[in-house]
């Protein structure tokens, strides 16, 4: 037996042994990959997991609502997927809260997938969604010279309400003011309707695909995965350039 067949023979050994332990986390991250890129379409943030036994296992953080002081009023957005203004209901905001600012007399929750313009009194001005020309999804939102900025991708825009605009980048050098968010104090957050659920399948299905579903272990063991997967491609590709080299000796000889 040549040495290159040997060698052929323990690629194959072992790419099929990583193949098996690797096939079922595949299966799991393109699944869980595919339904995470229609999220919005699905509903996957405000449609709540009414297991019991994982909520528990999982442990309740319903209370660690992201929240942002405009003046002397908490704006935050619960975990039933509405934007409350202090404990008084506002409206439906697609996809976790991202930021929060007051200008112009009006406040403005930027959400993941949707802006909302809310009067200081809590009423809805205005929804704008990415079918309004919203650039989605939304990372931030800021003020730059009391003018409304959202961010997206890497580069702030300008958000032109009036003619639902948000094409024009903000200055390179440009300070942006930005609230960091702060904690819900307890009287506001009792005095809201309580959720019937807080833990999202959005949110499930993005710890199952990093692997956070179980912690730090199941980060590193993605991570394993993800060398395993590139230890599989590079057994493939090696064990296929060589069957080639054989078979083009195998036709050299033939043809002489």
């Amino acid at each position: 037996m040549s040495r290159r067949t040997r060698l052929v023979g323990l690629l194959w050994h072992w790419h099929r042994r990583i193949g098996v332990m690797a096939a079922f986390f595949v299966v799991l991250l393109s699944t869980t990959g595919i339904v995470l890129n229609h999220s919005s379409d699905l509903g996957l943030d405000h449609r709540f997991v009414a297991w019991p036994w994982l909520t528990q296992a999982y442990g309740d953080d319903s209370g660690n609502l992201p929240a942002y002081l405009l003046g002397t009023q908490w704006l935050t957005r619960a975990a039933n997927g509405r934007v409350y203004l202090d404990a008084n209901e506002v409206a439906p905001c697609g996809g976790n809260l991202v930021g929060a600012v007051a200008a112009g007399g009006l406040l403005y929750a930027g959400c993941a997938e949707e802006l909302l313009v809310i009067t200081q009194d809590g009423e809805l001005v205005e929804s704008v969604r990415a079918s309004l020309g919203l650039p989605v999804p939304l990372q931030a939102l800021g003020l730059l010279d009391n003018r409304v900025v959202v961010r997206t991708g890497d580069s702030w825009r300008l958000a032109d309400l009036e003619l639902m605009e948000f094409s024009e980048r903000a200055p390179h050098a440009a300070i942006i003011g930005q609230l960091a968010p702060g904690q819900l104090p307890l009287a506001v957050r009792n005095a809201m309707p309580a959720a019937q659920h807080w833990l999202s399948w959005e949110r499930l299905l993005l710890d199952l695909h990093s692997g956070r579903v179980v912690g730090r272990m199941g980060v590193l063991w993605i991570d394993a995965v993800g060398v395993l997967m590139t230890t599989l491609a590079t057994s493939g590709i090696a064990m296929w350039w060589l069957h080639r080299r054989r078979r083009q000796r195998h036709v050299n000889r033939s043809g002489g």
